[in-house]
């Protein structure tokens, strides 16, 4: 009887255990890039250092939303500030909406990795190859 009370109990235990491994794995957040859709944009803005590059061109828009999403861009890595830090060759996106409102996001070089990071959202690393097709735009 006490033998399988204590059998009960360890099995309990074991049960709760793995249930809160689980938990604590899946907690991990995976973070999708959020563009807006082509039809919501009146325009977007590309600035480099002093360089500003208005785009309003519909053609024009979905190739740089078409660079930036690439095949649907997920992370593991979060964005908790307003803009990258000790970031190099920073590109600031802005996308300017039919309605109201200003969505940003930054590409940018560091530590010889290219990302797009959209704030409050998530860090996403992109190709040498993406980069250059989307600072070629404002070149």
């Amino acid at each position: 009887m006490k033998n399988k009370k204590i059998s009960s109990i360890i099995v309990i235990l074991t049960v709760i255990f793995t249930a809160l491994i689980a938990i604590s794995v899946s907690g991990c957040s995976i973070y999708k890039l959020n563009l807006p859709k082509l039809e919501n944009i009146k325009s977007i803005s590309i600035e480099q250092n002093a360089n500003e590059l208005v785009i309003d061109s519909g053609d024009e828009m979905e190739n740089l939303l078409s660079l930036l999403n690439g095949n649907g861009r997920t992370t593991k890595t979060a964005s908790v500030q307003d803009a990258p830090v000790n970031a190099d060759k920073v590109l600031k996106v802005n996308f300017n909406f039919v309605e109201t409102g200003v969505s940003t996001l930054f590409v940018y070089q560091k530590n010889g990795r290219y990302y797009i990071e959209q704030p409050y959202n998530g860090i996403f690393q992109i190709s040498a190859d993406d980069y250059i097709g989307i600072e070629g735009i404002i070149s």
